[in-house]
């Protein structure tokens, strides 16, 4: 199953990025929200610095989102009935995206919340 070039490559990742979006409710509720937080960014006019480690921390979750899925559906391909281990490595799996989700949730309100406070005065 080696691929035969980079195009390949790149196709195959393309293909599970697609997947994951298409089949996993979470992926779909990340990627609307770190778009509405890039917008919410660019609004408040973040530094470059500030704009950075938003973005990285978007990827951040979305990889572990990523990494979630395949790990979901390995244990689904190896496990066809409930066995508790499966559900404990699904469950940690889960937990490395839950992690990162509240991290950046965190990093997110110490970089925007200000700037919005302060945006939003401007307007009334």
């Amino acid at each position: 199953m080696k691929n035969r070039n980079i195009i390949e490559s790149f196709n195959n990742a393309v293909q599970g990025i697609w997947y994951t979006i298409l089949n996993e409710r979470n992926m779909k509720i990340h990627l609307i929200t770190g778009a509405f937080v890039i917008l919410l960014s660019l609004w408040v006019q973040v530094s470059k610095i500030e704009l950075t480690i938003i973005c990285l921390t978007i990827a951040m979750v979305i990889c572990f989102e990523l990494i979630n899925t395949a790990v979901e559906v390995v244990v689904n391909i190896i496990v066809d009935v409930y066995h508790p281990k499966a559900k404990i490595i699904k469950d940690v799996s889960a937990g490395a995206v839950f992690i990162s989700a509240v991290f950046s949730i965190a990093i997110g309100i110490l970089i925007l919340a200000d700037k919005i406070i302060y945006k939003l005065t401007l307007l009334l």
